[in-house]
């Protein structure tokens, strides 16, 4: 850290300092005039046959052109799929609710992490425990039929999960 102390040759070679560093600059005039090789330069690159105003021109209307069709593509791709008439609209929206979507995600992602944990089959003692854990996943899972937009039982069966799996860990090391 610099910490600046009040003694008087410390001041001193700072100001030496200053004064060696002003000496050191110096102006200066280049050698030789440099504008002719800057000029032979700047003639030697290939100049383009149209001007850039005129390229200029076209490329507004034709983003604006572009744009315009993005945004009728992102329009039509994002517009209400229309039901099938066959299925009752009940059954559709009990089968399209997020809260469902989400426990079937949920479910398909704890079904994979427990295929993972279960190279290995738990000691006798945890079982009462895991089989406690799976009924209660289930019994949840039965509920979020009866009450399809519940996010208080997709919370519950997301803590569900979570202990099953905290628990088929601690199985596995043990």
């Amino acid at each position: 850290m610099n910490e600046r102390t009040n003694n008087p040759a410390h001041d001193s070679g700072d100001a030496a300092l200053r004064l060696a560093l002003r000496g050191l600059r110096q102006d200066g005039d280049p050698a030789r005039d440099l504008w002719p090789g800057i000029e032979a330069r700047l003639h030697a690159l290939p100049q383009s046959s149209t001007p850039a105003v005129a390229r200029r021109r076209w490329t507004w209307p034709l983003a604006m052109a572009a744009s315009m069709l993005l945004s009728a593509g992102l329009a039509w791709q994002m517009r209400p799929v229309e039901t099938p008439v066959a299925v009752p609209a009940a059954e559709t929206r009990m089968a399209n609710t997020l809260v469902q979507r989400e426990a079937r995600t949920l479910t398909v992602q704890y079904q994979a992490a427990l295929r993972e944990l279960e190279f290995q089959p738990a000691p006798a003692n945890w079982q009462p425990g895991l089989e406690a854990l799976d009924r209660s996943a289930a019994e949840i899972r039965s509920a979020l039929q009866q009450n399809p937009d519940s996010r208080l039982l997709l919370e519950r069966l997301r803590e569900t999960y979570t202990r099953r799996l905290a628990l088929s860990r601690r199985a596995l090391y043990a």
